[in-house]
């Protein structure tokens, strides 16, 4: 069937930042630092990526009553039957909402003899994804070797704590149909050391 992908991304803006801080010795500020006030305070740097992204994509559906489930009809490309609504209006309700996302009055489940609506796959999506992932760095240059460094790093995913919801229910036979119920990740912190001769 003609219909949206489940991988349509049709907004993506990734935009990512790598700043060396100008901090510590030969830099533009504490350039005469010693070597302790070097290694404490020097060599830093921090990394910021931005992710904006529309949301995922939604298929509208319907669980039949037990007489309505009929063998022998074309089964989609997970070997079971899939059946969608009729559209009758705007599948959009209130999109500052959780509990209302999607219009039920917009759905109409059909009759057992025709059991096969016109709704489409992926006709709506949920709502946008923002998230800002920052890291920070330092390598220390160890007196066991002239490439014998230790990196400190430590890395935070949504580091803003934005809430992002996952998709509404879609399935127009739920008493939970439109709502949201899922989130996608917290912030989430992680610290590494690596040690490289």
């Amino acid at each position: 069937e003609f219909a949206t992908s489940g991988y349509n991304q049709p907004h993506n803006m990734t935009t990512s930042v790598v700043w060396d801080v100008p901090v510590g010795r030969d830099k533009r500020w504490l350039g005469g630092a010693g070597a302790f006030a070097d290694a404490v305070l020097g060599g830093w740097q921090l990394a910021v990526i931005s992710t904006l992204t529309a949301g995922d994509p939604v298929t509208i559906t319907y669980t039949p009553v037990a007489q309505a489930q009929v063998s022998g009809i074309t089964a989609d490309f997970r070997g079971a039957n899939n059946y969608r609504p009729n559209i009758i209006g705007d599948l959009y309700g209130d999109t500052d909402s959780t509990t209302g996302y999607l219009n039920r009055a917009a759905v109409q489940i059909p009759g057992v003899s025709s059991p096969f609506g016109d709704a489409t796959r992926n006709q709506v999506r949920g709502p946008k994804f923002w998230q800002v992932d920052l890291a920070v760095q330092k390598r220390f240059r160890l007196p066991l070797g002239d490439n014998t460094r230790l990196e400190v790093r430590a890395e935070a995913f949504n580091v803003l704590n934005q809430t992002n919801f996952r998709a509404p229910n879609g399935n127009a036979s739920s008493n939970a149909f439109g709502t949201i119920t899922g989130t996608f990740d917290p912030r989430q912190v992680q610290l590494g050391v690596r040690l490289s001769f």
